[in-house]
């Protein structure tokens, strides 16, 4: 019978190459440190390039139509950067990273190095700092880096007390003649390297926690609005959040300076949190941290009743998320003095020639148009012009043919008119004066007429005008019921028209035909007068489900240039917030001032189906066939980032670990001191970190212990430094 061979310990040759080969790369310091150079340069690249928002990650449409966002920014390698790493659909690419395998695959590979490597090297150092080396070689002493030598001092234990009492945990004994002493302080600093390993460990882990544990909601709420964060029929009680009051601070630019929120979190209908919140100072409810995101100030509360019952049908505050930029103009019947409009004037059409333009159409008549146009100009300011046309104003849509700046005779000087006088012909009294607006008529032969019309009563009309012809003008009028009563009048001249008297002043330029209006300035056209407020957006939007609306319904608010914040904030469950105010000033540029507005907010409710557009101020309410509209008031939003993080903890206790690691490693090195004490020298040598200057402070120990000649000793030691 053969005997059973014993049991050996295997060796690598007993194991397959490729195990070897990887548990070889996974202990590997170079390898860990380039697998830490590729993932830190996938993170910075995700911090370079702009990423899909995590809400939108997962949604194909979201993820293209951010793409076709950047190719602006990144043109041609918007493309390859999108579709790496090539041989399959990765959904965004780089501007996705953090949502594709090969993230998750390094990091899960980072994660498995760190663990093979700390289970490699724990067993070695955890012997190297329990059970340390306390015997050199008397060669160590005249070649150690870190060494001195020195007269014995006169009590032998002497150099041991000092390292005791510099932290040192000494041992000695006696041999060969001679005592020899081992000292080792901060010993267990050996283990910080296993306290990095693990912040890293904790962090992959965190990261972890948070994709795939992790709960993330995103919306807009108005003041007064609430919203639930889970969907109804499962079994987690429900948590609603409810926003009471939002508020916001800007500077004299309209740059929103502080803006807050002051929320309320019930769950099961049970308030289970109350407070403010901003952008850096969260409310935690219910293992939730409760973010403010942003800030809107457009938004608008629409009420709408039953107008026989004052039943209340629909109550919603809006959010207002859409915008046009265009001029405030009024416009007066010169007449009876009445305004018929005043509102921002969208401009659907841009000059054929000047795409930075826009202009719309108004019917002045059946054949006659008001064009107003907004040129922008490089520094983001604008100038308004207008012009009247000879032609129909069907209502201009970006689908029509563009007018060029010549047929909107933008930059030509506004044609020559006359100025006259009307006297009554018995007292020489003024009766009026005005510079009078003359029409082409179709030429004759070399002469072209230009023809205006005064009414001198209400069956009499006197046509005057210009005939032109090279270079001169002659200023004519003729009545059409007296043939006696026409001829020319040169400047300064009277004509007798009966009971009354012409006077021909001069020639002037036309304003009212066309030319251009800085704010605040008017100019009569006709019978009617524009006056030009200066530019300002609108926010409006569009959508269904208002009573009485046939299809969608057209929600337009007017905040007049200024914004609507209050002057304090009053965050239930928090302390008051003072909210500076500015002086409420006429805005042409985009944004709110930040300041009370002048004029109560207005609503334009656009209820289709050829109903009219209905203009409520503040709190104004009117009723259209079976409904009564309300707009209670111009309402502020709040963006709101509610968040459940389970890897948070864990990130902060790994934020914690590293930094307490890396400061042990490099503040607190470990030092091994070994001495050999002989009836008449001692030598020292000793090892410790790089940063550290042993040999001075093995001479202080020398001082210190009372050798004789340990000033000398010092006085090396400087020498060397």
């Amino acid at each position: 019978m053969i005997p059973a061979s014993p049991a050996r310990r295997r060796r690598r040759e007993d194991y397959p190459d490729p195990v070897y080969w990887v548990w070889r790369k996974l202990t590997s310091v170079r390898f860990a440190l380039k697998l830490i150079g590729v993932v830190a340069l996938f993170a910075l690249a995700g911090v370079v390039i702009p990423q899909v928002p995590p809400q939108l990650a997962g949604e194909r449409v979201a993820v293209d139509q951010f793409v076709d966002e950047q190719r602006g920014t990144w043109g041609p390698f918007t493309d390859p950067l999108a579709e790496f790493p090539w041989f399959y659909d990765a959904n965004g690419g780089i501007f996705n990273l953090f949502s594709q395998p090969y993230w998750y695959a390094l990091v899960a590979l980072l994660a498995l190095a760190i663990t093979v490597c700390t289970v490699s090297r724990f067993p070695p150092i955890y012997r190297f700092v329990r059970r340390p080396q306390r015997r050199v070689p008397d060669p160590y002493f005249e070649r150690a880096r870190h060494r001195v030598d020195f007269a014995a001092p006169p009590d032998a234990g002497a150099l041991a007390a000092v390292l005791r009492r510099h932290r040192f945990r000494v041992q000695t004994e006696s041999r060969d003649g001679a005592v020899y002493l081992f000292a080792d302080r901060f010993g267990w600093a050996q283990f910080a390297t296993f306290v990095s390993h693990l912040a890293l460990l904790l962090l992959v882990l965190g990261t972890l926690l948070t994709k795939f544990g992790g709960e993330e909601f995103q919306f807009w709420l108005g003041e007064g609005q609430s919203r639930p964060l889970f969907g109804t029929g499962g079994e987690r009680q429900q948590m609603l959040v409810v926003v009471d009051d939002v508020v916001a601070r800007f500077n004299d630019e309209g740059q929103a300076l502080d803006f807050r929120s002051a929320v309320r979190v019930t769950r099961a209908g049970e308030e289970i949190a109350i407070g403010e919140v901003t952008v850096n100072g969260p409310l935690n409810a219910g293992g939730f941290r409760v973010h403010q995101a942003a800030y809107w100030e457009h938004g608008a509360a629409l009420q709408v009743r039953a107008a026989d019952s004052g039943q209340l049908l629909y109550s919603e505050t809006l959010l207002l998320d859409q915008q046009f930029f265009g001029p405030r103009v009024r416009i007066t019947n010169l007449e009876t003095g009445a305004v018929f409009a005043e509102e921002v004037v969208a401009l659907p059409q841009a000059v054929a020639d000047m795409p930075d333009s826009g202009y719309q159409l108004i019917p002045l008549g059946e054949e006659t148009s008001l064009a107003l146009i907004l040129l922008r100009d490089p520094e983001g300011g604008s100038t308004f012009y207008y012009s009247r046309l000879a032609l129909p104003a069907p209502g201009t849509t970006v689908d029509a043919p563009a007018l060029t700046a010549a047929e909107l005779r933008l930059f030509e000087p506004p044609p020559s008119a006359p100025r006259l006088r009307i006297y009554d012909a018995a007292s020489g009294r003024l009766l009026a004066e005005d510079v009078v607006t003359l029409s082409e008529v179709s030429p004759e032969e070399r002469t072209v007429a230009r023809v205006g019309f005064i009414p001198l009563t209400d069956e009499e009309t006197l046509a005057v005008g210009f005939e032109e012809g090279g270079s001169e003008s002659r200023f004519f009028y003729f009545s059409e019921r007296e043939a006696t009563q026409r001829g020319l009048l040169e400047p300064g001249g009277r004509a007798a028209l009966g009971a009354f008297e012409l006077e021909y002043v001069r020639a002037e330029p036309d304003r009212s035909v066309q030319g251009h209006l800085a704010p605040g300035e008017s100019q009569r056209i006709g019978r009617i007068e524009l006056t030009y407020l200066g530019a300002e957006p609108v926010y409006f939007a569009t959508g269904g489900g208002v009573p009485g609306a046939a299809g969608e319904t057209l929600l337009l608010l007017e905040r007049f240039g200024q914004g609507r914040t209050a002057s304090t904030f009053d965050a239930r469950g928090g302390e008051g917030v003072e909210i500076a105010q500015t002086t409420a000033v006429a805005s042409t540029t985009a944004g709110s001032t930040g300041s009370d507005a002048a004029l109560p907010a207005r609503l334009a409710i656009g209820l289709g189906g050829g109903i009219p557009r209905l203009d409520l101020r503040e709190g104004e309410s009117a009723v259209v066939g079976n409904y009564e509209y309300a707009f209670v008031g111009a309402r502020e939003f709040t963006g709101l980032t509610v968040r459940r993080d389970p890897g948070a903890l864990i990130f902060w206790i790994a934020i914690g670990l590293g930094i307490l690691g890396l400061a042990t490693t490099f503040f607190v090195p470990r030092r091994r001191v070994w001495a050999k004490i002989t009836p008449d020298r001692v030598y020292l040598a000793g090892l410790a970190g790089h940063a550290v200057n042993l040999r001075r402070e093995l001479v202080r120990y020398a001082s210190e212990a009372g050798a004789p000649d340990a000033d000398t000793l010092l006085d090396e030691d400087w020498d060397d430094e």
